[in-house]
């Protein structure tokens, strides 16, 4: 019988060698003469037996063999069938045919595939061949990556076989591709059958070898399968929409060259009756409060597998919203990179495996379909963020000869960061159980609430049946570090080099735990003399402050954040993005000058743009002190919290800020407002060193203008001035001589305090001018001298020097043994080159000769303290307007009192 069976596989092939070919000019007449296809029952989810017919196109004035068949044009050499989506295979219902056992089927009688791997039967009418041929078809091993299955036959003694495949460029049906037809063969048509349940007894007079397919017969012995009846195919589980079934055809003679043609399955009815069940729970892998934390998603389908059941209704859409508090961790993003549609291979034919960076992924996976051997294991990557879209998603799965791509969506509440996970449209393939694994540890993709407890999460499956959908909460409990909340945040601030008068960067930076309320704005009052040299720095202003595109000539520094719950948040900048940036800025909501802080939100594939704060910069009129007062700061941008566990501020501008010259311990003290408004005061202990390596050698020169006689009221000038690198001044008393003292007489109108906060003075209440110059600034400070009301018995003197800041320099008035006496106790730690006061004479005078300035020269008593404690006290001579014979009247009158 062997012998029998490779005479008659030698005789068929010698047969189909001389069977004659059309003329070649007509090869291009080849193709699909008419295609066919129907379900033995359209209900949906039932395992119907699927038959598809296709019959080629034949020259009318061929010869006509005896069962009526004209000869096609040409040999056909590929078949391509493609199937709606949701009309599937399952290929656990069969066994598998090993390659060399469907390979040696020819060996003998008994050789060949088991008839538990058979999946259906196929008859195949061949021109150069008497006799129509029914062969089985069977479940072989696989060929490749690219191939989720593969069937395989045998036409004329030679093997054929049926590529299957998913297609991955949209709809994720099935396509067959039928290859290795014998080019020997002239295929006038074939009807292939696959089984709904191939072992079930009705097919048991079909179950027919190789051998016996050779022979021509289309019964076989009536022989079980030797496995229990499953279902094998199953119908969609959508309704109303007709059903196609595409046909593709090429030919030996001109491969590549396809005809195509289509055949209608009608419509899918009865989606009604299908079940659909899912359950799902999602859990966090860290339950504590206020930290960093991955998921554990999990979704159960039950699948209605009985032979004479229903398919449960396949998944088409997934929503669902996790609990308000759970929202995208900012340290997730550190060395995230992302998945473009190009890596992905995103609806590509041939489908590819996808190349996403190993950075980009944030979950693994694993499906579990009935469709499939075994379950396949799948990752979530990063997708490219796209404007309005930045946290988008694949999954991903490429075994088996799948692949699978199918987009999702994170959905971002813009005001509270709640997140909402959108799968739709997702293949209409069964699944029993999908989990998925979010990235934990301290880089995990969510921050956990700040408050332990239970929240729930949201979830919707909608099923492609179009019944109704299944909504439900599953319960996400934190009760580990509970003990969060309160704001408590830590300052330290300094000077990188200390030194008096030095020029240094400073440091400045604010933390807080990760459990405690948000910062929501900050403010920092600096050690009194710790000031900023402004000369020379362009200021950024108007729509440039705005934007940010400030002048690099008006940099002063830049900034580091730490933003994300747990050990490990994210820092911005990170390294290969855009830097941060300090800018000095113009005058901002009543304040001289202001801040521009440019932090880009940059960091892994996402990039929200520069974030803009503003801060004002106020100075102190009676100390000079700077306060540095914030806008307040975004606490989410585009749905991400921004949870700010650093801020790092470092103004290193060269020559730009300077030390006091006063080495008493002082401090930074910080106002911290949280999201709630809970108000905290951190501080820093601030001290400057090495102050008695500065000198301290100021200048005072007085002159009076005007008469000299008694009962005159002269005009009044003194200039201060001190040399570079000496210590500033903290206290000047000036003690004038009795020949010239206060004419209260002239004293008239005075400045109210009230009036004086409101910027009110009367005209009259001005007795003087002053005029500083600073190397901190590019013009002097000047401006009127008030009498203002004091709790003394004399008012106070009060210059006011007005410019880029505005200083007010607080002198009191008092009487000393009969003399004039202005303290000037509280002067800014602020180097002043010179400083000049003129006070007004005449009838507007405060000063009067108490005898003829002439005939005595007389000195002030100044007393001067340095801010690092050295003095410089003085007796300088109040110079007037004698001149020569003055000069000489009062040597005579002087000598003559010394006898």
């Amino acid at each position: 019988m062997k012998r029998l069976t490779v005479l008659l596989a030698v005789t068929l092939l010698l047969a189909a060698a001389h069977a004659p070919l059309a003329n070649a000019a007509e090869f291009d007449k080849f193709g699909i003469a008419s295609v066919s296809a129907e379900l033995s029952t359209n209900q949906a989810g039932a395992h119907p037996d699927f038959t598809t017919n296709i019959e080629m196109t034949t020259d009318p004035a061929s010869e006509t063999d005896p069962r009526g068949l004209k000869k096609p044009y040409a040999n056909t050499k590929d078949v391509t069938v493609t199937l709606p989506p949701g009309l599937l295979g399952n290929l656990n219902a069969v066994d598998t045919c090993s390659t060399v056992t469907f390979a040696t089927a020819l060996i003998s009688e008994d050789a060949g595939c088991p008839f538990s791997s058979q999946v259906g039967v196929a008859v195949l009418q061949l021109w150069n061949f008497q006799n129509a041929f029914t062969v089985s078809i069977y479940n072989l091993e696989t060929s490749g990556a690219d191939k989720v299955a593969r069937l395989g036959f045998y036409v004329t003694a030679v093997p054929a076989f049926i590529e299957v495949g998913v297609r991955s460029d949209g709809d994720y049906g099935v396509t067959a591709e039928v290859t290795g037809i014998s080019s020997l063969s002239l295929l006038n048509s074939a009807r292939t059958t696959l089984w709904g349940v191939p072992a079930d007894s009705s097919h048991d007079t079909q179950r027919l070898t190789i051998v016996e397919s050779s022979d021509s017969k289309s019964v076989s012995p009536p022989r079980s399968s030797g496995r229990a009846p499953e279902p094998f195919m199953t119908n969609p589980t959508t309704c109303g929409a007709p059903l196609e079934i595409g046909f593709e055809a090429d030919s030996y003679q001109e491969p590549g060259k396809f005809d195509q043609a289509t055949a209608s399955l009608g419509q899918i009815t009865g989606c009604g009756k299908l079940e659909f069940e899912p359950s799902f729970a999602l859990t966090p892998t860290n339950r504590e409060a206020a930290a960093a934390s991955g998921a554990d998603a999990l979704l159960t389908i039950p699948q209605n597998e009985a032979v004479n059941g229903l398919a449960t209704s396949q998944l088409r859409n997934t929503v669902v919203r996790l609990p308000e508090g759970v929202a995208i961790a900012a340290g997730a993003a550190d060395g995230l990179e992302a998945c473009s549609e190009e890596q992905v291979g995103y609806k590509v034919s041939p489908p590819v495996v996808a190349r996403c960076p190993e950075a980009s992924k944030i979950a693994s996976a694993e499906i579990d379909s009935p469709a499939l051997a075994r379950p396949v294991q799948a990752a979530v990557y990063q997708r490219t963020p796209e404007p309005g879209k930045l946290t988008r998603a694949w999954l991903v799965a490429d075994e088996l000869g799948v692949h699978v791509k199918i987009p999702g969506e994170f959905q971002l509440n813009p005001a509270t960061g709640q997140i909402t996970s959108l799968f739709l449209e997702t293949p209409q393939v069964p699944v029993r159980q999908f989990e998925l694994h979010f990235k934990g540890g301290a880089r995990g993709v969510l921050a956990t609430p700040r408050t332990c407890g239970t929240y729930l999460t949201e979830f919707k499956f909608s099923p492609w049946s179009a019944t109704a959908d299944v909504e439900g909460l599953t319960p996400m409990t934190f009760d580990q570090s509970c003990a969060t909340g309160g704001f408590s945040p830590n300052l330290s601030a300094g000077t990188v080099n200390p030194s008096a008068g030095a020029f240094s960067p400073v440091v400045v930076a604010l933390s807080r735990l990760s459990g405690e309320e948000n910062l929501a704005a900050l403010d920092v009052d600096t050690p009194p003399g710790l000031l900023a040299k402004l000369a020379g720095i362009p200021l950024c202003e108007g729509a440039a402050a705005a934007s940010g595109a400030c002048p690099e000539a008006s940099r002063i520094g830049s900034t580091t954040v730490a933003s994300g719950p747990g050990p490990s948040p994210l820092w911005i900048p990170q390294p290969g993005k855009d830097p941060t940036a300090v800018y000095l800025g113009g005058p901002y909501k009543g304040a001289p000058y202001s801040l521009v802080v440019k932090v880009p939100a940059q960091a892994g594939p996402f990039d929200l743009g520069d974030v803009i704060t503003r801060a004002a910069i106020h100075v102190d009129p009676v100390t000079a002190q700077v306060s540095v007062l914030s806008d307040p700061l975004p606490q989410i941008l585009e749905g991400i919290p921004v949870s700010y566990r650093t801020v790092h501020v470092d103004v290193d501008r060269p020559e730009f800020t300077l030390n006091p010259t006063s080495c008493a311990p002082m401090r930074t003290v910080g106002r911290a407002t949280s999201e709630t408004g809970i108000i905290a005061s951190p501080s820093s202990r601030f001290q400057a060193g090495s102050c008695a390596s500065l000198g301290y050698q100021p200048k005072l020169r007085m002159r009076l203008f005007g008469k000299t006689n008694r009962g005159a009221h002269p005009r009044f000038r003194a200039v201060f001035s001190t040399r570079q690198g000496d210590a500033n001044t903290a206290k000047a008393v000036v003690a004038l001589p009795h020949s010239t003292f206060l004419d209260q007489g002239h004293i008239r109108t005075i400045c109210t305090r009230v009036q004086f906060a409101a910027e009110q003075c009367p005209e009259g209440s001005i007795y003087g001018h002053a005029r500083a110059i600073t190397p901190l600034l590019d013009q002097p400070l000047e401006g009127p001298v008030y009498l203002r009301s004091s709790n003394n018995p004399l008012p106070d003197l009060v210059a006011v020097l007005g410019g880029p800041v505005e200083v007010h320099l607080i002198g009191r008035i008092d009487s000393v043994r009969g003399g004039i006496r202005t303290s000037f106790e509280a002067v800014p730690d602020a180097p002043v080159s010179q400083f000049v006061l003129t006070m007004k004479g005449g009838k507007r005078g405060l000063l009067v000769n108490s005898r003829n300035l002439c005939r005595n020269p007389s000195s002030a008593d100044v007393k001067l303290d340095g801010q690092n404690g050295k003095t410089a006290d003085q007796r300088p001579r109040l110079n007037n307007s004698c001149g020569n014979a003055g000069q000489k009247a009062a040597g005579r009158a002087r000598r003559k009192a010394q006898g």
